[in-house]
């Protein structure tokens, strides 16, 4: 033993002072079932208190992934907490040009003890509630925000939308002005989904490096004119260090990538945050 406060889980006698280990395999999948017991027991039993219940009409959704699913186009696949989704419904939420204002078409789920991930036939309905995994299907979608709120427009009145548009562009807007650097001149940021792009920005502001523009979903050759701009092209004061593009978890079109050759701007990928930290500061080191 090196002396932690923690035991196994079934030899632990005092579970609110030591903490609980849980064997799992990502192989054969044992452990899981012991491992989901207890975070049940610890929310439904320890912690019953501090859980929170939403108002039976408070709606809460968030948008995930923007797929393509043959036979309905490009669809969202969201996770409904609270509330109701209704085939028919008025939809609004965060588009890469601006709020997108859609009907819903269709509302999937996959079949039981199956994944949204797993190609399969899906269940239709024309009401679901929450809280659960869904998949919509609806026009307009192709340029859906990954990680942005949901709304639902039940009076579909043009005030109601306009409000509901006017809180996703002051949410957007708030992100940006918060971690842009004012001079104009940094880092330019790629990502997949609004939360990963948040959480990349936090960790570039902590680190003290200026970020001159971000971007969500693939690399295309505008975004590659975004990076040359933000180091200032080739102009007295441009930075080779700032000729960069930090891409996370998202695709490079191969266009992008040969603009990015003919000016001099490197692109540096990965899946995980500290890999691209790392990869700049090797490149800054060079530039130095």
């Amino acid at each position: 033993m090196i002396g932690l406060n923690a035991a196994l889980y079934w030899e632990n006698t005092d579970p609110k002072s030591v903490i609980s280990l849980v064997p799992t395999s990502a192989i054969t999948g044992e452990g899981i079932a012991d491992l989901l017991t207890c975070l049940i027991e610890i929310n439904q039993g320890r912690m019953r208190k501090q859980i929170e219940v939403h108002a039976e009409d408070e709606f809460l959704c968030s948008v995930l992934e923007v797929k393509m699913l043959e036979g309905q186009g490009t669809t969202i696949d969201v996770i409904l907490v609270n509330g109701e989704l209704a085939v028919g419904d008025t939809i609004i939420m965060s588009g890469f040009n601006g709020p997108i204002v859609t009907t819903i078409r269709a509302l999937l789920t996959p079949q039981p003890l199956r994944e949204m991930r797993i190609k399969s036939e899906y269940i239709h309905h024309r009401t679901v509630q929450g809280a659960m995994g869904i998949k919509i299907a609806a026009t307009n979608l192709d340029y859906a925000l990954s990680g942005s709120p949901l709304y639902v427009a039940k009076s579909k009145t043009e005030e109601e939308i306009l409000e509901y548009s006017n809180m996703l562009d002051e949410e957007l807007a708030n992100m940006i002005s918060k971690y842009l650097n004012k001079k104009g001149q940094g880092l330019c940021v790629q990502s997949s989904t609004l939360g990963s792009l948040e959480a990349l920005l936090e960790f570039l502001k902590t680190s003290n490096i200026p970020v001159a523009g971000i971007g969500i979903g693939p690399v295309y050759k505008k975004d590659i004119q975004k990076a040359l701009k933000a180091s200032a092209g080739t102009g007295k004061d441009a930075k080779e260090e700032f000729a960069t593009l930090l891409a996370f978890d998202v695709k490079i079109a191969p266009e992008a990538q040969e603009f990015a050759n003919e000016n001099s701007i490197k692109i540096f990928t990965a899946k995980i945050i500290y890999h691209l930290f790392d990869a700049w500061t090797e490149h800054l080191e060079g530039c130095m």
